[in-house]
């Protein structure tokens, strides 16, 4: 889900097109990290991709994601790759398929919808 104060607030500060435009760049782009975070070939990258996950998923107002993404850096830096670690992986697919199917509506309609 996406944070109703950070999207106002981004619609503010550069349009509401521009904001849409953005906000498109960040499903784009996560879309992305979250497979690679899923993927047991790039597990020397989990730490990087989920520091960036957490960034960008914070600045779109994509909450539960960015905290998600934060608890699965800590345990990346902490070298626990542990089925604790596949779970949180688990839990932020789900949170992340919530969150962009949130985000499309909000590109797809004219006013800022709140679910």
């Amino acid at each position: 889900m996406i944070d109703t104060a950070t999207y106002t607030q981004l619609q503010q500060d550069v349009g509401d097109d521009l904001a849409k435009q953005l906000l498109q760049v960040y499903i784009t782009e996560s879309r992305q990290i979250v497979a690679d975070l899923a993927d047991a070939t790039k597990q020397s990258e989990i730490e990087i991709n989920a520091h960036s996950l957490k960034s960008s998923s914070r600045s779109y107002g994509a909450l539960a994601v960015g905290g998600l993404a934060e608890q699965i850096e800590q345990k990346a830096k902490a070298s626990q790759f542990d089925d604790e670690l596949q779970s949180l992986i688990a839990l932020l697919q789900d949170q992340f398929a919530q969150t962009l199917t949130h985000a499309q509506s909000l590109i797809a309609t004219d006013k800022f919808l709140s679910f």
